[in-house]
């Protein structure tokens, strides 16, 4: 069955998040290149971070800054997340705070924005020192555009470094997987006015996407595209539910589904 345009764009994002997986699988600080980085894009720098909410821990390997070869103007920011959400869920408080870097943003999770602060970006020329991933978007050429992407807990601050882009007047696209919430109403709403161009898919049955709970004055950023990994042999598990393949083999991407592939 042939996959439409707008489907095959975000599998390509998918697998380009997919590939963030898999390097940190080989190195959890500073993976090589893999032979599968996508085609027609330039690693320029690695995403860093602390890992969870142990801010003072080492920095581990988050993603990767990169840059399209055919058009150096378009940089894509793309963040690898967790494929187990229960090690990461019970580390959040829930809480929501005054979001600094945008006036009138709203207020969003305090855990996800301190770990979004906390990301550096790590050059591999041995020339160029470290910098805040926040910096980098004052330094971007005129006329840069970006494409921001990421999955689970990466989709989160994927959000939110669309946000911080998009308030600065830099165009912005955002396309997420199993995002969970990342604020609240006055943050959806300024995020809306500020990043027009943004995609959130979700699996039906995923649980991250239902955190934080609307009644703890959360919302989640539109637009939202259902898919649903219940009509597909895809075992019934939080974590299959919840894994980038499965998004990824449900949207109709060629992937291994391993062990979440139901007999």
């Amino acid at each position: 069955m042939a996959i439409d345009s707008q489907w095959q764009e975000r599998i390509f994002w998918g697998q380009f998040v997919q590939v963030a997986y898999e390097m940190y699988a080989q190195n959890h600080q500073n993976p090589p290149t893999p032979d599968n980085f996508p085609v027609g894009w330039q690693r320029v720098a690695d995403l860093q971070m602390a890992p969870k909410l142990a801010l003072l821990q080492e920095r581990e390997f988050a993603g990767v800054l990169a840059r399209s070869q055919a058009d150096p103007l378009h940089w894509a920011v793309v963040f690898r997340g967790t494929e187990s959400p229960m090690d990461w869920l019970a580390d959040f408080e829930f809480k929501l705070e005054t979001i600094t870097e945008v006036p009138n943003g709203g207020r969003t999770e305090q855990g996800f924005t301190n770990l979004y602060r906390s990301v550096k970006l790590v050059f591999g020329d041995g020339a160029t020192p470290d910098q805040p991933l926040l910096q980098h978007l004052d330094q971007l050429p005129a006329g840069s555009r970006l494409t921001v992407s990421g999955h689970s807990l990466g989709g989160a601050i994927a959000t939110l470094h669309g946000f911080v882009a998009g308030s600065k007047q830099i165009p912005v696209e955002v396309i997420t997987f199993a995002s969970p919430r990342v604020g609240d109403a006055d943050f959806v709403a300024a995020f809306q006015r500020l990043v027009p161009h943004n995609t959130r898919v979700f699996n039906l049955p995923d649980l991250v996407p239902t955190v934080p709970p609307e009644l703890a004055g959360y919302r989640h950023v539109e637009t939202g595209v259902e898919i649903s990994s219940l009509t597909f042999p895809v075992k019934h598990s939080i974590v299959c539910y919840h894994t980038l393949k499965t998004y990824l083999y449900v949207m109709g991407a060629q992937v291994e589904l391993g062990s979440c592939l139901s007999s």
